[in-house]
């Protein structure tokens, strides 16, 4: 195994829909966040709620303190309900428009307000790649362990999108979360993964990630819990999909 792989230290995942969760397979999986204050649950989307229980689920799991963690966020559509919202109250002319809405709106709502709740002072970034979102971020979160971090946490996220601004789409409201740390000698316990890559000409099988880009975190997410070892595919089905390859702690 390369000494460049990263180690995954814990892991999350939260679903819009409970009854979803149970069809996957994970029970207590909802979008319950204690790190959450209540005055900011009331004010925060369903794509942020998701993203702050998989987040505290996966510092949970991994036993780190989450306001001593960079934190990687990305969404193909980010607060797309909001945006959604906002468009049609500017159709329908009713001013002034929510301010608070208006702040919601933003691409880092998720990770401002993460880094609000749980006092995190580090860097925070917040990406979107559609459906290449969360092999893309595992890649950016590589480089930032094998150069300047040593531990980050990184949240893949999406909510289900309205029809009207994505039609047809039949996305699954999920959030995964992955507190990983560079795998150099170590975390000797712990899963390591090797760099993302992307195999031009491979077609990818289809899956998880083509029903809803969060969904193509469950490959790892199920590999890393089951203790199973081998390429894992990162990505949907495409010409040029991504992947790496999962080793387990004996191994």
């Amino acid at each position: 195994m390369d000494n460049a792989a990263l180690a995954v230290l814990g892991t999350g995942i939260s679903f819009q829909n409970p009854d979803t969760a149970l069809e996957f397979g994970y029970e207590g999986c909802d979008m319950q966040a204690e790190l959450l204050p209540a005055m900011l649950r009331r004010r925060t989307s369903v794509a942020t709620k998701m993203a702050f229980a998989a987040a505290e689920r996966a510092c949970r799991s991994a036993g780190s303190d989450p306001s001593g963690l960079p934190v990687i966020f990305t969404s193909s559509l980010g607060e797309i309900a909001v945006t959604d919202k906002l468009c049609n109250d500017i159709a329908q002319k009713r001013f002034p428009v929510s301010p608070t809405q208006f702040h919601n709106s933003v691409h880092n709502t998720a990770s401002g307000y993460w880094s609000i709740a749980v006092g995190n002072k580090h860097p925070a970034m917040a990406m979107a790649a559609y459906q290449d979102g969360f092999a893309l971020a595992m890649l950016e979160a590589w480089s930032q362990l094998h150069t300047i971090e040593e531990k980050l946490l990184l949240v893949c996220y999406e909510e289900t999108p309205p029809q009207l601004l994505l039609p047809g789409n039949h996305w699954i409201g999920c959030a995964a979360a992955f507190v990983l740390a560079s795998g150099e000698g170590k975390h000797v316990n712990a899963a390591r993964m090797s760099m993302p890559r992307c195999e031009q000409g491979k077609r990818g099988q289809q899956g998880y990630g083509d029903i809803s880009p969060a969904l193509a975190a469950i490959p790892l997410l199920q590999a890393v819990e089951q203790r199973i070892s081998g390429k894992v595919q990162l990505s949907p089905a495409g010409d040029g999909s991504w992947f790496s390859e999962l080793f387990q702690p004996d191994e």
